[in-house]
């Protein structure tokens, strides 16, 4: 599981990633909801090929972009087969199965294969964020952007927490496999992996109930105000360049409603 940022041996000094840390998350969460918001789908694909231009002219590593697009990608698919054979009137093509014929629809394909460049967009921005910006900044903007304060509290705990839990899970499956649990049956297997998950979840729920005591105990209030993270002003530099990408994704947007 890859939850930290790009480690600083993977790390190369770039304007994108010396820009201010407001000026990112603003810029790119804005990218992501406009990415899932267009309908056509040569404005998302330009979006997506322009995160990965930017993603490698960065030198970020390609592994941990393609590990983190692994699953989306399959959710993406299994989203591109159901929307196939189930969304729109004119056929295409067929399936013929032993006990079953299934339609194929242009409709569900061009729906289908919209949403699939929507969710590797979002993604993908998503992923470039957390690569060049430290997630301290990034919760700090999202302060500053008053979003309710438990849903940060909430997220700083499970960035905080979220790699203990899966130091616990390796823990517990070493464990196993030192008894011997690698040459059981495949079902033997499946049902230790889920016992593993339970295991970890009661663990996981513990530990948040007595962090949750322990913070009401030191005077935790939602509400409380906490002092700024960011003590400076942004620099005109970033200013600028934020205000360069914010026009260029209304542009985006604008074209999006103006073409048909």
């Amino acid at each position: 599981m890859e939850l930290a940022t790009v480690s600083e041996s993977d790390r190369k000094e770039s304007f994108f990633q010396c820009l201010d840390g407001r000026v990112k998350t603003c810029l790119l969460l804005a990218a992501v909801f406009i990415a899932v918001m267009l309908r056509h789908w040569y404005l998302v694909a330009g979006i997506w090929l322009a995160t990965l231009l930017l993603f490698a002219g960065l030198g970020l590593p390609w592994s941990k972009l393609l590990r983190r697009l692994t699953i989306p990608f399959g959710v993406a698919w299994l989203v591109l087969l159901n929307l196939l054979f189930t969304q729109g009137h004119t056929v295409i093509g067929q399936v013929n199965l032993h006990f079953w014929t299934l339609p194929v629809y242009w409709e569900g394909l061009a729906m289908g294969f919209l949403i699939m460049l929507r969710i590797m967009a979002a993604v993908s921005l998503a992923a470039l964020l957390s690569f060049t910006t430290p997630m301290p900044e990034i919760l700090a903007t999202l302060r500053i952007l008053k979003i309710p304060g438990l849903m940060i509290d909430l997220a700083e705990m499970i960035y905080r927490y979220i790699l203990l839990l899966e130091e616990t899970a390796v823990t517990m499956r070493h464990a196993q496999l030192s008894r011997g649990g690698e040459g059981m049956p495949w079902y033997r297997q499946a049902r230790d992996v889920g016992t593993i998950a339970g295991n970890v979840l009661v663990k996981a729920l513990d530990r948040s109930v007595r962090i949750y005591k322990a913070m009401l105990s030191r005077g935790y209030d939602e509400n409380a105000i906490l002092p700024p993270y960011f003590t400076g002003k942004i620099p005109f530099r970033d200013l600028a360049c934020g205000a360069a990408g914010g026009l260029v994704l209304l542009a985006v947007l604008a074209g999006d409603f103006l073409f048909h």
